[in-house]
């Protein structure tokens, strides 16, 4: 039975990600679940007590799959500062990918950005741990050139999430990536010209 209830629970939430996806969260209706996942509103009741109920095992997921992919670049064998950038590519591949296969989540990045931010808190406590490592270790490294890196990490965070909504507004990948570069190489390198 207990397989049963898993696989069930499983349908409803692939079936909600596709509706929350295809109509959006606003719209989609318990009911709507239900007819999509071929099951009576009394059996989708007996797995979630509502559609935010719903939502937030689905965001809870999705954060799940965010900050496996976050940890994993954090945890390259690179140095520091090749860590940093291949850390920064990788995040906004997130953003990218979670926005470009889904019109609503976007429609919230660019214009309802406050249930963006709590739907990420626990990103945004990982993010944060993981550039203070990476920026420890840069530090000790002598590589990076900062008094605080857990301060740091807090004002890059902040400088990341400022790059999001230009990044998503453009929505071409190719722009995007080249845009990303110049903010990379900004960071490391800032803007004036060398002197050879």
């Amino acid at each position: 039975m207990k397989t049963n209830l898993s696989r069930t629970k499983n349908k409803i939430i692939h079936v909600a990600k596709a509706l929350f996806t295809e109509i959006s969260v606003y719209k989609a209706t318990m009911s709507d679940i239900a007819k999509a996942a071929n099951m009576s509103r009394r059996t989708l009741y007996m797995h979630f007590k509502s559609k935010d109920d719903i939502f937030q095992y689905v965001v809870e997921n999705q954060v799940e799959n965010i900050t496996e992919k976050l940890q994993k670049a954090a945890n390259s064998k690179l140095p520091p500062d090749r860590k940093l950038k291949l850390y920064i590519l990788a995040r906004f591949n997130v953003v990218d990918n979670l926005v470009r296969y889904n019109k609503y989540l976007r429609y919230d990045f660019i214009f309802y950005n406050l249930r963006i931010e709590q739907l990420r808190k626990r990103i945004d406590v990982k993010e944060r741990q993981l550039l203070s490592r990476i920026l420890q270790d840069g530090k000790e490294l002598g590589i990076f050139n900062i008094n605080n890196p857990s301060s740091f990490a807090k004002t890059l965070l902040i400088m990341f999430k400022s790059l999001e909504q230009p990044f998503v507004l453009i929505g071409n990948r190719k722009r995007n990536y080249q845009s990303l570069r110049e903010y990379v190489d900004l960071l490391f390198n800032g803007i004036l010209k060398k002197e050879t």
